[in-house]
């Protein structure tokens, strides 16, 4: 008797996806939901349970071998969870986490020896953070070598680009910079994304299309032509991931074709493994 594929939570389809990935490929941003961790009063955003197990079916679906997992807003900053998957994941798995202005030197010691190497910022479903403090906080980022990722609506984005263009740290930007979402400050975003992209400490997370285009899947015309501009720009930059399990979407996306639109679009093997296998190790400091 054949097989049946099997489905996978919290994504659509069960075929794998048709470009086969690299030796250590990474995606850079997952999240864990467990509802026996309490959620913060008034959290924007809450899932369903979705699991370390869970994810790892979709690992093997789409033949990922490392992951970042991301504290989600819902849990603000208590990163218990983080640290407990952390803690199941061993070395193939890294972590960015949610503190604010006040975390101990003891809080920031432990998570980063849970394998955490960065810090979140969501200005999208704000509560836990504020944008002042990535300047209270970035003396400590650079004394731990850690990175901030930003999650910014384009309006956000335009309003914040000279604080962030002021880091002296490594600065990723979420979810493609949500940089055609809003079609009527689109090219302003566009415009703003790539000048703070020639700062080398700049990165750019290729997450979320669905987050990022008015035009939508599965070809997101709005978004590939940027895409290869920025692949052929700033190729070291770029850095790839599912954002499974997709808490913001109703009808979950078909991870195996997300990733194969992002590798049609590229079009270039060297270029595909920079993105999902080198800048990752580099980022995220796998060896």
């Amino acid at each position: 008797m054949q097989d049946v594929p099997r489905l996978i939570p919290f994504s659509a389809g069960t075929s794998s996806p048709a470009v086969q990935l690299p030796a250590f490929a990474c995606d850079c941003h997952m999240h864990v939901f467990d509802s026996n961790f309490p959620a913060v009063l008034n959290a924007p955003v809450i899932a369903p349970d979705a699991s370390l197990s869970d994810y790892q079916l979709l690992r093997n679906r789409l033949a990922i071998q490392r992951s970042i997992v991301v504290q989600p807003s819902v849990y603000g900053t208590d990163n218990s969870l983080l640290l407990r998957v952390l803690a199941q994941g061993g070395d193939s798995i890294r972590g960015v986490a949610v503190v604010n202005d006040q975390v101990s030197n003891d809080e920031l010691q432990c998570l980063m020896a849970s394998g955490v190497v960065g810090i979140r910022f969501n200005q999208v479903q704000k509560g836990a953070t504020e944008l002042q403090m990535l300047t209270t906080l970035g003396p400590r980022l650079i004394e731990l070598g850690w990175h901030a990722q930003m999650h910014l609506t384009g309006r956000q984005l335009l309003e914040s680009a000279s604080a962030i263009a002021d880091a002296n740290f490594p600065v990723v930007l979420d979810h493609f910079a949500r940089m055609c979402a809003d079609e009527v400050i689109s090219p302003h975003v566009q415009k703003v994304v790539f000048e703070l992209m020639r700062k080398k400490n700049m990165w750019l997370k290729l997450t979320a299309p669905y987050l990022a285009s008015a035009s939508g899947a599965p070809y997101f015309s709005d978004l590939s032509p940027i895409l290869k501009r920025l692949a052929n720009e700033f190729p070291d930059q770029l850095v790839w991931g599912t954002d499974w399990p997709h808490a913001t979407e109703v009808e979950k996306p078909d991870d195996a074709k997300l990733l194969d639109w992002l590798d049609q679009t590229l079009g270039s093997v060297e270029i595909r493994k920079a993105i999902l296998v080198d800048n990752a190790s580099r980022l995220y400091r796998f060896s």
